[in-house]
């Protein structure tokens, strides 16, 4: 009877450590994930969510910092497990927010991957306090619109494609900006 109760005992032991190390725990949501992520970069200061949407199983952020006196803008992707959230891709770029009349422009895009369906997205801070949505034309044709939050927007469309177009609206559907978009 002991060897069989001491069996179970280790087996259940094995099992919580196995949940430990093969799915350890996350943060408790997409915006710690990001912000504990720019955290870690030497001089970052002053960090931010400024924007996010919800995608395949997790979530889209996009965050503001500032190192060395330049702006820059995180982006990621942070899924959503059992255990909490977790950083799925990164990336952060040098944001100039005077690149375009109404602030800043980034470009981004991922295959996808678990829980993570393939993206491509146009990101950025606005200093234009009239914008309220932005349009953005992909080289499929598409065009999605994005609306502004927090003085930021995040305009994404599924699969990998190249923005063409950005248009800035206000509330009324009137045209603030309409910026080309080259991708290399």
């Amino acid at each position: 009877m002991f060897l069989v109760g001491g069996t179970a005992i280790v087996i259940i032991a094995v099992a919580l450590l196995a949940l430990f190390v093969v799915f350890p725990s996350g943060a408790s949501s997409a915006d710690a994930v990001v912000l504990e992520r720019v955290g870690q970069i030497t001089g970052a200061s002053s960090p931010a969510v400024l924007a996010k949407q919800d995608w395949g199983k997790g979530q889209l952020v996009l965050a503001g910092y500032t190192r060395n006196s330049q702006r820059r803008l995180a982006f990621a992707f942070v899924t959503h497990n059992p255990r909490g959230w977790r950083l799925g891709s990164y990336t952060d770029e040098s944001a100039d927010r005077t690149d375009i009349v109404i602030g800043s422009l980034l470009v981004a895009s991922s295959e996808g991957g678990s829980g993570q369906p393939a993206w491509s997205a146009a990101v950025g801070e606005l200093t234009d306090p009239r914008i309220a949505r932005v349009e953005v034309t992909w080289s499929n044709a598409e065009t999605t619109v994005g609306s502004v939050v927090n003085r930021a927007y995040i305009v994404t469309t599924p699969g990998t494609t190249a923005a063409k177009q950005a248009r800035f609206l206000a509330k009324d559907g009137t045209e603030i900006a309409k910026v080309p978009i080259n991708q290399g």
